[in-house]
């Protein structure tokens, strides 16, 4: 597999679980088990994974930048989601 694809794929995976909710679902399970007591505690923790996934994020953008731009140079800017989306499912072959 090209180094390429593995980049694009990766990146869009850190893209997706960078919007997930996982701040809110660890402080309901801490919450329940007894770890956060208080609405500070649970504000610094969300703060805390809000800005882990904020660089989980930032890292997926910049693994499928240079490759988006690329693409958006050879297909034009308005072709290149779509062809981002064929790489991502169907590999260079696709394209």
């Amino acid at each position: 597999m090209p180094s390429h694809l593995v980049r694009l794929r990766v990146g869009i995976l850190l893209i997706v679980l960078s919007w997930f909710p996982f701040a809110q679902i660890f402080i309901t399970v801490l919450e329940n088990h007894g770890r956060l007591t208080g609405e500070g505690s649970a504000s610094a923790f969300r703060l805390i994974i809000w800005g882990i996934q904020i660089v989980i994020g930032l890292v997926g953008v910049f693994l499928v930048g240079k490759l988006a731009v690329q693409e958006a140079k050879r297909a034009g800017w308005r072709r290149t989601p779509r062809v981002l989306w064929q790489l991502f499912w169907r590999g260079p072959d696709a394209a």
